[in-house]
């Protein structure tokens, strides 16, 4: 259970992402002496051009890279007035239904979490001085876009199911709109950035594609690295702890070897591996987003197992009855 932020914070959380987007509402692709062209012409391009008109204003003029940086940017002032409206329903109904409660705070989380993956977009876009992506940045900002999508229909889901929602209430519109403008923002970056594949399957074949050497090409040769001489890849890691049952280990529970991670490692010095030994551990693993570059390592298929018990029939929200 998330503990309620005071308003204070709420306010400058609300506030500091207003003035980024104002601050950075238009976007800096214009430079790059690539075609301005009109937002009819640019929405025809998108998989809803008739509500991409009614989001890019008539009077502006960009090429596609800065419309799609614009509806980013869109997006981005649009999670944060969710985050800020659910947080203002939650602190305003203090007799919520638990299951409702419980599905509004899977909410919240979730529309931070589409606040980070935007602007962890924008940052790559913003830090690239041209239009074409490396595909391994072009594909991370590809699944992120993706994922705040699925982060809106788990939202949905969740107050569907709690018998929270129903059309009309004041959660209805921003949700619907908001998923609207996300799918509207991936199509453009789609139709803008992303890697051209010139024929099916392209793509998973360029992922089997190995290097000089041996690494494949998907693989993050920071924190990989194959010895000279070596037939397997080295893992760099920050740390190694084991969960075991027996207390053998450094931890009893996967929970706390979790709870461990320090939080917002980047990645750089590798990742974090919890090895987790042989046994049946009845738990549901929450790993917040914070918690970075970890890796799992069990001691087999059969061997290491992991089971909750948490279901929707019992309360839980669809969020929260996720095993792992």
């Amino acid at each position: 259970m998330f503990h309620s932020r005071n308003l204070t914070s709420t306010f400058f959380f609300f506030f500091f992402f207003f003035f980024f987007f104002f601050l950075t509402l238009f976007p800096t692709f214009l430079s790059l002496g690539l075609p301005i062209v009109s937002p009819e012409h640019a929405c025809n391009f998108t998989a809803n051009p008739s509500f991409c008109r009614s989001v890019i204003p008539a009077g502006i003029r960009f090429n596609l890279y800065g419309y799609g940086q614009y509806l980013l940017k869109r997006s981005l002032s649009q999670s944060a007035k969710f985050s800020y409206l659910i947080d203002r329903i939650i602190k305003n109904n203090v007799t919520l239904p638990p299951q409702a409660e419980d599905a509004l705070r899977d909410c919240l989380l979730l529309s931070e979490l589409t606040t980070d993956y935007l602007l962890s977009s924008l940052t790559t876009l913003s830090s690239n001085s041209t239009t074409d992506l490396p595909d391994d940045q072009g594909d991370r900002v590809h699944t992120l876009l993706s994922a705040v999508i699925t982060n809106q229909q788990t939202c949905y889901e969740g107050l569907t199911e709690a018998s929270f929602w129903q059309r009309g209430h004041q959660l209805h519109a921003p949700l619907a709109n908001g998923t609207d403008l996300y799918k509207l923002s991936l199509s453009m970056f789609t139709r803008s950035w992303a890697p051209k594949k010139t024929q099916a399957g392209r793509k998973l074949l360029d992922d089997l594609r190995v290097g000089s050497d041996g690494v494949p090409h998907w693989i993050n040769r920071d924190i990989f690295r194959v010895r000279p001489g070596a037939r397997r890849m080295a893992l760099q890691t920050v740390r190694t702890v084991v969960v075991a049952q027996d207390g053998t280990g450094d931890y009893r529970t996967i929970g706390d070897a979790v709870s461990a991670v320090p939080d917002n490692n980047d990645g750089k010095r590798g990742y974090f591996v919890i090895r987790v030994k042989r046994g049946v551990y009845k738990e549901n693993v929450s790993i917040g987003k914070k918690k970075k570059y970890i890796m799992m390592v069990g001691d087999g298929l059969r061997w290491t197992i992991i089971t909750g018990s948490r279901s929707v029939a019992d309360g839980s929200t669809t969020f929260n009855s996720a095993t792992l």
